[in-house]
């Protein structure tokens, strides 16, 4: 029997006595998997925000994409025909808000009357790129504790596209929920309700499934990170890596410029002569509307495309990155054993972000781009979107 009193979770035990065995072996095993000391502490300090000194923040270099030369495009070219260059998506996610019950990735569009995956529809991008190159595109796709069967199983039922040599499936870490006192809240009577923790994990992940060695053995030198539900992500976009080596950058990313003075999208920056995101809580209309040579230079933000040498890579594996608090709208058992189901946000997760190990690299820079490359699917009414934008990009 687990000792109550060592973990302060009795709630997690309300219901042990009424399990089987086996039921009994897994929650145990759920319970000692968790690290109490740090959930304590990162809800602790969840409730206090950055404060940044806005007389130490500078500009980043920012490069647009219509500003790229054809040398740019040659170095590009040459990373991917030297199968220098990897992708790495970031799948963690469900499309419940979709409507389904599978992962986002498996969800199908009816493109020109043709049903196609988003996990194909990239990885075809991939092969026509590999053909057009000679190239060997290799494929990361990180999932979570709650999608990884689920994704593995679609894979297999689809013989992995064609493409199950270069593809490499690992898992992120997860953490408990927690309700709005601290408390650790339960799926089910046997089981803990986790979540998992963020797009930031994907260093840690990377490194302890042995796949950073994997990229380091097979010679990539530059690996593209990017989540699962951009449905226009240019996925081998030479240009891009050219201008990133060109200009002597092991880190960059593409951004969209904002355009709204009094919007509070986080945007990127530097801090202390480090690479920094701020925050929406602290921009001013003042800083939004700063300009150097006649450009604004604060309003770069995040589309979640990052270039990232196998340096600084290996370098952001090894950084206890933080977390943040997320509020949250989960279903866990209340304290009479029923299913909350709710509309209202209800518990608390915690995540880690990709963009704050930036801060660890030496310098970065930003690629503006325009809304051609974005169409995320976050709702369901976005997938109509999703689908005209496929159909223009291939009329």
């Amino acid at each position: 029997m687990v000792n109550l009193k060592s973990y302060n979770q009795e709630q997690i035990l309300r219901y042990y006595d009424e399990l089987d065995d086996n039921e009994k072996k897994e929650l145990e095993k759920q319970i000692d998997s968790i690290d109490y000391e740090l959930i304590n502490r990162i809800y602790k300090n969840s409730y206090t925000n950055d404060v940044t000194d806005l007389s130490k923040i500078s500009s980043l270099k920012i490069i647009k994409k219509e500003d790229t030369t054809e040398e740019d495009n040659i170095t590009g070219e040459n990373i991917i025909k030297n199968n220098e260059y990897a992708v790495v998506i970031m799948a963690g996610g469900f499309g419940s808000r979709l409507g389904l019950n599978k992962p986002k990735g498996c969800l199908e569009l009816n493109i020109n009357g043709n049903n196609i995956s988003l996990f194909e529809l990239y990885i075809n991008e991939l092969k026509e790129a590999n053909k057009k190159y000679n190239s060997n595109i290799n494929l990361y796709i990180m999932t979570s504790t709650s999608n990884n069967e689920d994704t593995i199983k679609f894979f297999e039922d689809n013989n992995y596209f064609d493409y199950k040599d270069n593809i490499k499936i690992f898992t992120q870490g997860n953490l408990p929920i927690l309700d709005v006192n601290g408390k650790i809240v339960l799926k089910s009577k046997s089981e803990i309700l986790f979540g998992p923790n963020g797009n930031g994990d994907v260093y840690r992940a990377l490194k302890v499934n042995g796949l950073i060695d994997d990229m380091k053995n097979k010679g990539i030198k530059y690996a593209l990170f990017t989540n699962v539900d951009n449905v226009l992500t240019n996925f081998v976009d030479t240009k891009f890596i050219g201008a990133t080596i060109n200009n002597n950058y092991s880190l960059a990313t593409k951004t969209l410029t904002k355009t709204d003075e009094n919007s509070k999208t986080w945007v990127f920056c530097k801090y202390n002569n480090r690479p920094y995101i701020l925050q929406g809580h602290e921009i001013t209309k003042e800083f939004t509307n700063t300009k150097e040579n006649n450009e604004y230079v604060y309003r770069e933000t995040n589309i979640t495309y990052h270039l990232i040498s196998i340096e600084n890579i290996e370098l952001f594996s090894n950084i206890d990155m933080k977390y943040h608090r997320a509020y949250k709208n989960n279903k866990f058992l209340d304290e009479n054993g029923n299913l909350i189901e709710t509309e209202d946000k209800n518990s608390f997760k915690f995540e880690k972000f990709i963009f704050d190990a930036f801060f660890y690299a030496d310098d970065m820079l930003l690629y503006r781009i325009d809304e051609s490359e974005f169409c995320p699917i976050k709702e369901q009414s976005d997938i109509e979107k999703a689908i005209n934008a496929l159909e223009n990009k291939t009329s």
